[in-house]
Order: C-alpha cells, then sequence, then structure tokens
C-alpha cells in the first residue's frame, strides 16, 4: 500500500505519518502515512457538504442585510401590502398560537370574514411554530421580524436551488453561479412585498430536489425516505398562503416529469439510462394521496371561500385580464425593468443574460455523440450533453409557453385555458406567473455557466465545420450583446416606462441608465474572458474560481442598485414590539368600541373594520355596502360605527331599507347582555318581550350555527349577510358558534 502511495504521490513527509490505514508490524496494528493532498480532499469535501450550503444559505441575508439589520436608525422597510395585510395577520396569529388558541373566525375585518381558510392569514403554516417560539420570547413581533420571516423564504429558496442544480449538474461553480444569481434576482426581490409568495415559491426546488432524488434512487428504501421528503415540501408549499404559486405549479412540475420521462431528454440533461417508474409512480401516487389527505381541508375551504368573495368565483374575463403583459414587456423584463411591468419582472443581469445566450448560440461538442450515448447500454449513467440542440429547444418551448399564456388576452393560448382549464378563470395578475421562469432560468443558468467555463478553459472541442466562425463563441457573444443593448437603448431613448415605474419607484428612476451601463461592463468582461482564455487555461484551477468570483460579483452589481429598493422606504425600527395579549379579550372589549367604516384590513385593536379591501371579502357583505350608499347614516348605525352597537332585537328582518328595520329594533332597546365572545363563539342573553329575531351584525358563512337554550336553531340572514335568529318571547340563552364545515364535516356538535 505504501509504495502504491509512494509511486503515485511521492514521499510523504514524516510529520503524517501517524496518520493513515493500519498495517501489521511486529505483531500490532500501526497506522500507515495517508498522503497529504488526499485530507485536503476530505477537507474540501466536507466544506463542499456543509459549508457551502450554509453560505448559500446566508447569501439573501447578506445581500438584503438592509432589510434586517438598521443602521444609524433606519433600515429598508418593504411597502405596498406588507404591512397592512400580511404582518398584521402574523401578528394576530401569533398572540393567538402563544395563548394556545387557534382563530377561526375574523371579527376585526370586513364586518366578519373567516380567518383560518383565509390565505393571508397563512394560518396553517409550519413555520409559524418558530415564530411563535420568537414571539414569546422577544415579548412581540414588529415590521423588521416579519421581513427577517421573509428573507429566511428566500434564503430557503436560495439553498433549495443549490440541493437540486447539485443533482442535474456536475459543475459546482456553475450550480453557486446560478443559485446565488437567481436567489436575488429581481422577481424573489419584487416580491418579498408578499411574505406568502415568498414562502410559496421557496418550496419549488426543493420540490425539484426530491422529485429528482425519487428519480434517481435505486432502491425502494431511499425512495420512500425521498418521497417523505417531498410530502413534507407539498406540505409546506400547500400552506404557504399563497394559492396563486400552488396552481402554477403544474406548468412547473409536469414539464419537469417529461425530462425524466423522454429518454432522449433524460440522457442528454440527466445521464441516466432508465428509472423505475413502477416504483416511481407508486411513490408518487402515495405522496399525492396522503398530501391530499392533510392539506385537502384546508384548499378546499380556500377554493370555497373565493367563491364567496367577491370577483374570485371565476368566468369574469376582464377581473382575470385587468393588468397587461406583453412582448415589449418581455424585453423589458429581462433587458431593461423600467419599461415592463413589475409583476412580470424576471431581471437576473445582462451578465447572465449573455450567458445564457451564449449558450444557445453554441455548437454541441464533438465528444457528445449521440450514437455513442445510445451504445453505452452498460452504463446506467452517462455523460450529459445539454448543449444539444433538442435540450435547447425543450427549454425555449417550456419558457415561451409560459411567457405566452403570462399575456392574457393578448394570448389565444390563454383564452384556451380560460375557457376550458379548471381553475384557471378564477386567477388574476398573470405577469405574477412568471414566477416560475425563476427554477427553470436557473437550471438553463447553469448550464450557460458550465457551458462558458468549457470553452475558456479549453476543455470544449467543437466539431468541425466548413464556416466555424459563425459557430465562434466571440461572433455569438456580440451578436447576443448587440441585439440586448439594441433592446435597451429602443427603450431607453423612447423613454417607455410602466406606469408602476412612473408613479411607484420615482426614487430609482436616476438608476435606469445603470442598466445599460453595467450591462456593457459585463459584456465586455465576458468578451476579455474569451478573448484571454489561454491564462486561464494555465492556471485551471484558481482562476475558474477568480472567474466565477468576477462574474458573480458584476450581476450582482447590475441587480443591487434597483433589486434591494423595489417597493422600499426609509423606516425606522419600533422601540417596541407589538404585543395584543389575550386575543379573546379583545374580541370582547370589541362590544364596547366603536367600529371603524374606513379602507382597512385586519384590526389589531378593538375598534373592529367594517370596510372593505378592492376585490376582497364577502361578495353579499359589498353588494350590501353599494345597495345601501344612499343611507350611510343609517348605514353607519347598523355596522356599530355610530355607536359600537352590534346586537339588535326586531319584530321582522324582512325589511326594504336600513331605516326601516332600525325603526323596527328601536322599539325594543333591552336587547340583552353579553356573557362572552372569543371571536369564534359568541354567548348572548336576552329577555324578549314578542317574538321576533335576534341579530348578529356580523357576516354569515356556512360554517356558522346557532343554537337557542342548548337546542340547534335555524340562522337567516338580515339582508342577505347577517346573521339572525327567530327566538319566542321569554328569556333564551343563544349561541352562535363558528364550525367551518370542511374542518368539522365529520364531528357532531357539542351544544
Amino acid at each position: 500500500m505504501q509504495r502504491k502511495w509512494a509511486k503515485k504521490m511521492g514521499p510523504v513527509p514524516a510529520i503524517s505519518r501517524k496518520m493513515g490505514t493500519r498495517k501489521k508490524n511486529r505483531g500490532r496494528k500501526v497506522l500507515e502515512p495517508m498522503p497529504i493532498d488526499v485530507v485536503e480532499t476530505d477537507r474540501s469535501r466536507a466544506a463542499i457538504r456543509f459549508l457551502l450550503p450554509l453560505a448559500v444559505f446566508c447569501w439573501p441575508i447578506l445581500y438584503l442585510f438592509r432589510h434586517i439589520f438598521p443602521i444609524n436608525g433606519q433600515y429598508t422597510a418593504i411597502g405596498n401590502d406588507f404591512i397592512y395585510l400580511y404582518y398584521k395577520y402574523k401578528v394576530y396569529l401569533l398572540a393567538c398560537l402563544s395563548d394556545f388558541s387557534f382563530p377561526l373566525w375574523s371579527p376585526a375585518e370586513g364586518a366578519g370574514f373567516p380567518f383560518c381558510t383565509n390565505p393571508f392569514a397563512q394560518a396553517f403554516y409550519p413555520f409559524n411554530l418558530l415564530l411563535v417560539v420568537w414571539y414569546k420570547i422577544a415579548n412581540g413581533y414588529n415590521p423588521i421580524d416579519h421581513q427577517v420571516f421573509t428573507v429566511l423564504g428566500i434564503s430557503i429558496f436560495a439553498l433549495g436551488l443549490f440541493m437540486w442544480l447539485r443533482l442535474v449538474n456536475t459543475n459546482l461553480r456553475a450550480v453557486v453561479f446560478a443559485a446565488l444569481v437567481m436567489s436575488v434576482s429581481f422577481k424573489m426581490t419584487e416580491i418579498m412585498r408578499f411574505p406568502n409568495a415568498v414562502h410559496s415559491a421557496a418550496w419549488y426546488p426543493w420540490i425539484f430536489y426530491a422529485l429528482t432524488k425519487i428519480m434517481l434512487s435505486r432502491s425502494l428504501k431511499k425512495t420512500a425516505l425521498n418521497g417523505i421528503l417531498l410530502t413534507l415540501f407539498l406540505i409546506f408549499l400547500c400552506t404557504a398562503g399563497y394559492p396563486y404559486y400552488l396552481y402554477y405549479c403544474q406548468f412547473l412540475f409536469l414539464p419537469y416529469m417529461l425530462v425524466f420521462l423522454l429518454k432522449p431528454l433524460r440522457l442528454r440533461l440527466v445521464g441516466i439510462k432508465a428509472v423505475n417508474w413502477k416504483r416511481t409512480l407508486g411513490t408518487l401516487a402515495v405522496v399525492g394521496l396522503v398530501t391530499a389527505l392533510i392539506c385537502g381541508p384546508y384548499l378546499v375551504g380556500i377554493k370555497h371561500l373565493m367563491s364567496e368573495t367577491t370577483d374570485r368565483s371565476g368566468k369574469d374575463f376582464p377581473f382575470s385580464t385587468q393588468h397587461e403583459f406583453s412582448f415589449e414587456d418581455t424585453l423589458g423584463s429581462l433587458m431593461y425593468p423600467p419599461a415592463a411591468m413589475q409583476d412580470g419582472w424576471n431581471f437576473f443581469s445582462i451578465t447572465a443574460l449573455l450567458l445564457v445566450f451564449l449558450f444557445m448560440l453554441s455548437a454541441r461538442a464533438a465528444h457528445h455523440n449521440l450514437q455513442q450515448i445510445n451504445d453505452e447500454e452498460k452504463e446506467a449513467v452517462i455523460q450529459p450533453c445539454p448543449r444539444d440542440l433538442w435540450v435547447k429547444l425543450f427549454f425555449i418551448v417550456w419558457i415561451s409557453v409560459i411567457i405566452y399564456i403570462s399575456y392574457g388576452r393578448r394570448s389565444y393560448l390563454f383564452i384556451l385555458l380560460w375557457k376550458f382549464m379548471p381553475g384557471f378563470s378564477s386567477l388574476r395578475i398573470w405577469p405574477r406567473f412568471n414566477i416560475i421562469l425563476v427554477p427553470i432560468f436557473a437550471w438553463l443558468l447553469s448550464l450557460a455557466y458550465a457551458s462558458f467555463e468549457s470553452v475558456i478553459s479549453g476543455k470544449d472541442v467543437t466539431a468541425v465545420r466548413k464556416h466555424s466562425w459563425i459557430s465562434s463563441p466571440i461572433v455569438a457573444l456580440v451578436a447576443a450583446y448587440a441585439a440586448v443593448l439594441g433592446v435597451q437603448l429602443y427603450l431607453y431613448l423612447n423613454e417607455i416606462y410602466d406606469r408602476y415605474w412612473i408613479s411607484y419607484f420615482k426614487h430609482l428612476s436616476p438608476q435606469r441608465i445603470l442598466f445599460i451601463v453595467y450591462g456593457a461592463v459585463g459584456f465586455v468582461i465576458i468578451l476579455l474572458l474569451v478573448i484571454f482564455n489561454k491564462w486561464i487555461r494555465r492556471r485551471s484551477g484558481r482562476s475558474l474560481k477568480a472567474v466565477l468570483a468576477v462574474l458573480l460579483l458584476v450581476a450582482v452589481v447590475e441587480m443591487r442598485p434597483v433589486g434591494t429598493h423595489i417597493w422600499t422606504y426609509q423606516g425606522k425600527p419600533q422601540k417596541n414590539r407589538v404585543h395584543l395579549g389575550n386575543i379573546a379579550k379583545v374580541n370582547e372589549a370589541s362590544f364596547r368600541f366603536r367600529r371603524t367604516d374606513h379602507y382597512c384590513s385586519i384590526s389589531l385593536r378593538p375598534n373592529f373594520s367594517t370596510a372593505i379591501i378592492a376585490n376582497w371579502y364577502f361578495d353579499r357583505y359589498v353588494k350590501f355596502l353599494k345597495e345601501t350608499e344612499d343611507e350611510l347614516q343609517a348605514r353607519r348605525k347598523l355596522l356599530g360605527v355610530q355607536d359600537g352597537t352590534r346586537i339588535f332585537f326586531s319584530e321582522s328582518i324582512q325589511h326594504p331599507t336600513v331605516q326601516s328595520f332600525l325603526r323596527d329594533a328601536m322599539r325594543y332597546p333591552r336587547t340583552g347582555r353579553l356573557v362572552s365572545y372569543t371571536g369564534d363563539v359568541l354567548r348572548w342573553d336576552i329577555q324578549t318581550p314578542i317574538a321576533g329575531y335576534l341579530s348578529f351584525i356580523d357576516n354569515w358563512d356556512p360554517g356558522w350555527k346557532v343554537s337557542v337554550d342548548g337546542e340547534p336553531a335555524e340562522i337567516e340572514l338580515l339582508f342577505g349577510t347577517f346573521k339572525s335568529v327567530r327566538l319566542a318571547p321569554g328569556r333564551h340563552g343563544v349561541r352562535f358558534y363558528y364550525k367551518p364545515r370542511i374542518l368539522f364535516s365529520s364531528r357532531k356538535d357539542k351544544l
């Protein structure tokens, strides 16, 4: 053994002789020296296995450090819907969970609305448990905490990209470049205003990872373990609270399955000969069934809620297509973001885009002979050839179909899907559909970087052709950049800007010229690397690491001036975290406070809201507000905005106007007393002088039930939206309680 190492590695230093494998010497086992290079290799493998994934995970935290670390009393605060919707819901939920209660109904918004099936609430997301622990430790929750939670979602996404791409690309530097660049691309930083969306997208690459591991598994045990992982990742995705991204999955994962199903694509992209489809499909079927059993009630509950929410029931073409996207937006989103609608941005730097174009225009490597691939039947795994024409066509078709669907009314494919595909017509703002391009571009970028590295390192030997200069990397690069620069100059010189850029991103307007400047810098650097590749070849290992560092730096410098300031403003940290205390007591105290009717979501104070958000809340309640616009004062009295009254007793509930109902109710001012109110359960005692109706001015939902003196009764509707129950003369104990039929359909009500 020692002679073999000596011949291969040369003499071993004496200092290392206490290390190594054992051999016999005078009846004892002693350690044989181990070569230093082997030790260093083991250390490098450990670094790759542990430290590099950790670095990838921490990368978004470093890139977005101003979002989570205040400097000089200020930090980069996220605007738009971040505080208004998502943060407020999170505080409300954590306050409930910290008291070991789970809110089903929210009386604090829209005159009553479901909480547990409201996607904004993200009520069933497993990571809420970590936030509850933090809420208890920190004695509250503030906006910076929620921004940390959002950045954590991007870190999960970045690590997922790294882990997945490592399975489908053997070039580690290419994987690192793609994971770091795409995790902080404009699409990811733009959706930070929607933390639920970030945490939904975060699990896309992890699902890719688990799917790939299942395909590559060679034993039933490993397949089962990876099936468990896939189930967990799907549960995270289903409960992350952004149903749009869950619906988009079918356009992401089904085409990915085709890569493994179609042998020519599988050989060229992954390099495995065969997949045990019987075991794989069985595992996927079990995973789908388990996920459906766990998440199905929640998802069905969301679907039912959306069907009762204004403008969300589907079959409203103007609503589905009110945010338009076009071919010009596509070009802008990739090359000059100010000209594109921000919901469809996919900018990941001109530097990275040029690498992709260079890959697409490159010739297939000569040593990747397709006949040779088909002849290597003895090998289970072979060397992929991603530069094959069919691979490029697959990516082009996949990306083009997604982009074309995002054009809405301009797309015949969109119209076809809108008419015939279940659930498709219920969604809107289709430029957001481009989120599923991020992992696709990440995969393509990793292939492009690996191809570029093979070109500059001299490992690529392209096929000899009569006109080989046409496929020259320099010619391809110049042609690609000329096209990019032409698009940028056209959009810039003609002052073509999206209305959001003009309205909401004025503070970024001086940065628009930088897209052209930094793009030119990226082009020059790539061109120099191609021209002076002999220097790189002489210093192969370290020089390629230097190339990675340079290209990554240029790409980040391109994106950061705008990418870290989308939908942001300079904020000051709150001195104290928001701590709501016992929510049940807050709900009970709300009967002593006036309600508000200004534009608002969920309220964190006892003065609950009766206002609505555009395209949200119950359609029947929205119709009630529209139909009573000519009697605002009476409506304010009914809703408790004027004096806080929320319980009325009347002889009848069949009234044509709010005013006539109030005249009826004013004859019976003694409406009883509040026993208790948790938000999900109202207990009320009343002495009724005549037969009539007790009305609770809180929206009805199919999950609401009522009992009178312990016996089930029937809920009737006041003005088509509020809860009422008929009572006989005498004293009664009334109990309104909320049990969503999706979550409690199998249980008997215990009165």
